[in-house]
């Protein structure tokens, strides 16, 4: 993984010995360029996007201050480090209010080069496998948010609070900084609200800032709690009991591969029409989306918890002793097929 350098000096010198010094510190290390001032320097940063800009404070045309400044109006997430003699000390100053990453002292020493240089590519490694962490943690949390709005949308408060605990505890535990653990939690409202405004309800996701972690999980499961009520008032649930009568068909025949419509139903003496209507009216989908989306919220459920059990027992466990159509429905509500969707969870 090249580690990519702008040089930025007036005296030739100086240059040719960082190049040296910095090519001998580590293989990964790619001097891209090098300027006299920053004018010439904001040109070849543009171009080469280097991770680190190594420059003098005192030079013709434009100097190292106000080339850090561009360079921070820029919104590159560019490093600048600042070579700064004895006498400039004022301004070296300046610099790192202007936030500079760190300074190198004329006459350089090699060993504190290495060492800076060695120090500052670290903390990039660490930035890099971060990033890779909360990629992949917001991909799951994709899913996540799915999960935790059918709870939501069923109003099921038991299983909203285990799956709110379960993703807390995944996100605590990662190996996030704070802050970044803080904006997946709000990432992951706002995916809420992506499903709320999918499913066309009128449900609002707000959670609130806090700087405290703890406290940011706490706001979040209220969040959720709150949510759950405003389903609830916005349906009236006890207008249709033959709609909840349904519902619980659902959620404890799922595994049965021969629930049908008709037989609930013959069961609830309603027509396909009337039950059609009120169905949607109730749930936002037709019995059978419903059926088929609850089917799939259980077959992740049991690929979290089941590592080991096969995908085709999986689709058995829920209704589906056909597994092509099994697979098929899963990639369709899911988004990736089930042996896709386990390999997400290692």
């Amino acid at each position: 993984m090249s580690y990519r350098i702008l040089l930025v000096d007036d005296e030739q010198m100086i240059k040719l010995s960082l190049r040296k010094i910095i090519s001998e510190t580590h293989p990964d290390f790619v001097i891209v360029g090098d300027a006299s001032d920053g004018q010439e320097a904001l040109g070849l940063a543009a171009r080469e996007r280097p991770h680190v800009i190594i420059t003098d404070i005192s030079m013709p045309v434009m100097g190292g201050l106000e080339l850090i400044r561009h360079i921070h109006e820029s919104g590159e997430p560019t490093e600048i480090v600042i070579l700064s003699g004895y006498g400039e000390f004022d301004y070296a100053q300046e610099a790192i209010r202007c936030g500079v990453a760190d300074y190198i002292l004329k006459p350089m020493r090699v060993s504190a080069v290495k060492e800076l240089m060695l120090k500052l590519y670290a903390k990039h490694l660490e930035r890099i496998e971060s990033m890779q962490t909360r990629s992949s943690l917001s991909c799951e949390f994709f899913y996540d948010a799915e999960a935790l709005f059918e709870m939501i949308w069923k109003t099921d408060e038991a299983s909203v609070l285990a799956e709110a605990a379960r993703v807390q505890r995944k996100i605590t535990g990662s190996e996030l900084q704070e802050e970044q653990k803080r904006s997946i939690l709000l990432d992951l409202a706002a995916a809420l609200q992506r499903q709320a405004e999918l499913r066309g309800a009128s449900v609002a996701f707000e959670l609130q800032w806090s700087e405290r972690l703890e406290e940011l999980c706490e706001l979040f499961r209220s969040m959720l709690l709150h949510a759950i009520q405003q389903v609830r008032s916005s349906r009236n649930w006890g207008k249709h009991p033959a709609i909840r009568e349904a519902v619980q068909v659902i959620e404890s025949r799922y595994a049965d591969p021969n629930l049908k419509l008709d037989e609930l139903l013959n069961q609830l003496g309603m027509s396909v029409t009337h039950f059609y209507n009120l169905f949607k009216q109730e749930t936002g989908k037709s019995f059978i989306t419903y059926l088929i989306e609850y089917r799939m919220d259980e077959a992740k459920a049991l690929l979290e918890r089941n590592r080991e059990m096969k995908t085709y027992e999986i689709g058995e466990r829920v209704g589906y002793p056909d597994y092509p159509h099994f697979t098929k429905l899963f990639k369709k509500t899911v988004g990736v097929t089930p042996s896709e969707y386990k390999k997400l969870l290692v």
